[in-house]
């Protein structure tokens, strides 16, 4: 029964393998999968290793923070800037301390309008960071620190650094709003907005026009960005990130249904093998139950002829040694109960015999003779039940080598009573022993 069972166990521990979903690959391997199609410009696939990584254990939090990073960058690319600071935060949460972190969700933060958050993430940074020279301006100009920002983007243009156009653009509005035309004009002095393809940099140059009144640039301004607008309305990029997503998630679904259907085959194939095991087992327990209760009945069957067949041992041994004091010994005791002189008949040879029956070398050599047949019975009972008296061993050799309880009432001076009486009390010595059950037994039966 043993190689079945470690079949079964074998083949159950496979399934339930095959069962557990074990993905090899770990977080960090995902990422690097996802920044490579990031890399391709292939947002949707990128969004989706993403997404799909963080079902893995995480363990770090840096590789965590940048797969949120990557599933808002997807989104940023898509116009959803709702969900693009979404995922930017939770980034963040992973890794507050981490620069990029903080960098993507200052970015996200001015996408989705919310510069509050965008100055919070900035003024955390070091003030000679060249990502926070050039991101401060906006969020600050909207939450009212002007003179901030006209720090910083009079640094910027000062010390001839790269600005972006909706940067001198607000330069310029603070110039002209100041009363300083001449340094305003400078500033956005060579930007033909009908160039400008950003629509942050031509609403900025139609607020300086505006501000300005010059309405032939303003109308011009006003013009392009329409069309930039309706050209980015007209291309399908950002709706092809959706679509793409969308098949790539149609497909991953899929797979998973397919996934969850063969894991079900598989679970209940694991639980009908376990319930066939379980009967298996169920019916060797019992089998074993069973054959221990026939073992242990023929156990006893065979102890009680093993009692019958050492009764039969020693009846045969002793019979034939036995006979003539058996004999004459009962002739004895009949003729004494009918005639009180009918003992003068017995003869000087029965005489004889009771008294070698009486003496230690006869007693010696039944008790030797009982050692050599049954395996030292006779020194086995004296040292399990050290109690027995000398004269209660010697009724115990007597009984065993098969006389009758009348002759042994003879060969003892004893009546009839007395050698019963002690009989029940080498029994009692027998059962109170610390002997097995059955050397017991064995004792016993000498009687």
């Amino acid at each position: 029964m043993k190689k079945p069972c470690t079949y079964i166990i074998i083949v159950l521990t496979a399934l339930l393998a095959a069962c557990t979903d074990y993905r090899l690959e770990s977080a960090a391997k995902e990422l690097t999968r996802a920044e490579e199609a990031l890399s391709e410009s292939d947002y949707a696939l990128a969004m989706n290793i993403a997404a799909s990584a963080l079902d893995l254990p995480q363990t770090d939090s840096t590789v965590c923070a940048r797969l949120y990073d990557i599933i808002a960058m997807g989104h940023r690319s898509a116009g959803n800037s709702a969900a693009e600071l979404s995922f930017a935060q939770q980034a963040a949460e992973w890794a507050p301390n981490d620069s990029l972190v903080r960098q993507e969700l200052t970015l996200s933060a001015i996408n989705a309008g919310r510069h509050d958050l965008a100055m919070q993430q900035l003024e955390l940074m070091d003030s000679t960071d060249e990502f926070r020279l050039h991101k401060l301006p906006l969020p600050a100009m909207s939450t009212g620190q002007t003179e901030l920002a006209r720090e910083v983007l009079e640094y910027l243009h000062t010390n001839n650094l790269w600005m972006e156009v909706s940067q001198m653009a607000m330069l310029a509005e603070l110039y002209h709003t100041e009363g300083m035309y001449d340094k305003a004009r400078s500033v956005i002095d060579g930007i033909d907005p009908t160039q400008l393809s950003d629509p942050d940099d031509l609403r900025a140059m139609l607020r300086y026009y505006d501000l300005t009144g010059n309405s032939t640039l303003s109308m011009a301004t006003a013009r392009q960005l329409s069309s930039v607008l309706e050209s980015r309305l007209a291309d399908a990029s950002a709706q092809e990130i959706y679509s793409r997503l969308y098949e790539i998630e149609h497909s991953a679904r899929s797979e998973r249904q397919t996934h969850d259907h063969n894991r079900i085959v598989l679970l209940w194939l694991c639980v009908t093998l376990l319930l066939l095991a379980g009967g298996m087992v169920t019916w060797w327990l019992l089998y074993r139950q069973a054959s221990e209760r026939r073992r242990l009945l023929q156990k006893q069957n065979d102890l009680l002829m093993l009692s019958i067949e050492s009764r039969r041992m020693m009846s045969d041994l002793f019979s034939e040694r036995n006979r003539t004091i058996e004999l004459m010994g009962n002739l004895m005791i009949d003729a004494s109960v009918s005639d009180k002189g009918g003992t003068k008949h017995i003869s000087s040879t029965l005489a004889d015999e009771i008294d070698r029956f009486r003496s230690a070398e006869v007693i010696e050599e039944i008790g030797r003779t009982l050692n050599e047949c049954f395996d030292n019975v006779i020194m086995r009972l004296e040292r399990d039940v050290p109690t027995l008296s000398k004269a209660e061993k010697i009724l115990t050799l007597y009984s065993a080598s098969g006389l009758s309880a009348r002759v042994i009432c003879l060969l003892t001076s004893q009546t009839p009573s007395a050698v019963y009486a002690q009989k029940h009390r080498i029994r009692k010595k027998i059962q109170a022993s610390e002997a097995s059950t059955s050397d017991q037994q064995q004792y016993l039966d000498l009687l």
